[in-house]
């Protein structure tokens, strides 16, 4: 057994609080409320996307049939070990540890399945992490089919079809921003915390692009410093003091604020696996102040994996067909235990029908 002695008000639950309060808002406007039958929360989804997104496709079509079903592959089996861990350790403490991995797991779901729709469009594969989160706005943001939550993203009140509080793709009325995660949310308020969760990853976007823009400001300084000690001390004049901050101005900032494109959900999970690869994976260990907690993100992240996987299944199927989709899920389905076979399965018998 493993103890979790946290305080009650520990900056770790504090986090974990706001970032369960996030995933379960993007949940639920993929799926409706928590305690909707999952199953047929599933169908509706998929009803939806094939009404926006399937158009059967031509009957030539050039892409790399390889490449599409090695990215699917490797969304597959991440949401398949994602969806295994939570079945396996629900009722187990483990699951607090797990919830660590679970957020980089629903990263690369996301991640792959995007990357497999590009390949399918016939764009080559790209490799970084930024290109595939620059090219997912392009995918689901500025395209004419929106689809919350992939749709929705954060941007500035000035941007091309941008409401006035700077949101793409939103629920056609204003957002309210300064609800706080923690309130007892429901319904239609998903909109808002799933809006603040893109705000906050953009200032935080923002923020580190400002800190980079400073430093090199400070490094421009410094080298003038040197240069200018130089000359004083050839002068035999006293040397000023070495730079050690550099402020910026307005517009400065405003420069470096401009290129900024689309924040969306592809950002947040990032965001979210960078804070358990790198920053502080005591959030998800030691946050929650109950397993129950911890176990209630758990289903929301497989949920959340597996509706992402359903709507980018369903734009492949629109470039590659609904039967060649079908084969690899098949294939997929071979290799994939009892334990993360439910998810997967009932998706393949919804595309099956297309």
């Amino acid at each position: 057994m493993i103890n979790f002695a946290v305080p009650p008000d520990s900056e770790q639950t504090r986090s974990f609080r706001t970032h369960a309060s996030y995933v379960r808002a993007f949940r639920e406007l993929a799926l409706g409320a928590k305690w909707d039958d999952i199953e047929a929360a599933t169908a509706r989804l998929h009803s939806s996307a094939v009404d926006r997104l399937y158009h059967r496709p031509a009957a030539t079509h050039d892409y790399d049939d390889d490449q599409v079903v090695g990215c699917l592959r490797r969304a597959w089996t991440t949401a398949s070990l994602l969806e295994a861990t939570h079945a396996l350790a629900e009722d187990s403490d483990i699951i607090r540890l797990a919830n660590g991995w679970g957020a980089v797991q629903a990263y690369y779901v996301l991640y792959n399945a995007a990357q497999a729709v590009l390949v399918a469009e016939g764009h080559k594969r790209p490799v970084q992490h930024e290109q595939t989160k620059r090219q997912y706005v392009d995918l689901w943001t500025t395209r004419a089919a929106k689809l919350a939550p992939w749709s929705l993203a954060a941007s500035h009140a000035t941007a091309k079809e941008a409401d006035a509080d700077g949101f793409l793709a939103g629920p056609g009325r204003p957002l309210n921003l300064g609800l706080h995660p923690w309130t007892a949310w429901h319904g239609d308020q998903a909109w808002d915390i799933a809006a603040k969760a893109l705000r906050t990853t953009r200032t935080a976007i923002i923020e580190e692009r400002l800190k980079h823009v400073r430093e090199r400001k400070l490094s421009e300084r410094r080298r003038n410093w040197r240069k200018d000690c130089e000359a004083r001390a050839q002068r035999g004049r006293a040397l000023r003091p070495e730079p050690r901050s550099a402020n910026l101005t307005a517009g400065e900032r405003a420069v470096a604020e401009s290129g900024m494109r689309p924040v969306t959900l592809a950002d947040y999970l990032y965001r979210l696996r960078v804070k358990a690869n790198y920053d502080d994976i005591t959030v998800f260990a030691d946050g929650p102040t109950s397993d129950r907690e911890a176990a209630v993100l758990a289903s929301d992240l497989v949920d959340l994996s597996s509706a992402t996987l359903l709507v980018h299944e369903v734009r492949i199927a629109a470039r590659i067909g609904a039967k060649r989709l079908v084969r690899a899920m098949d294939d997929a389905l071979l290799r994939t235990s009892a334990y993360n076979a439910g998810q997967l399965a009932q998706r393949r018998d919804l595309h099956s029908r297309l």
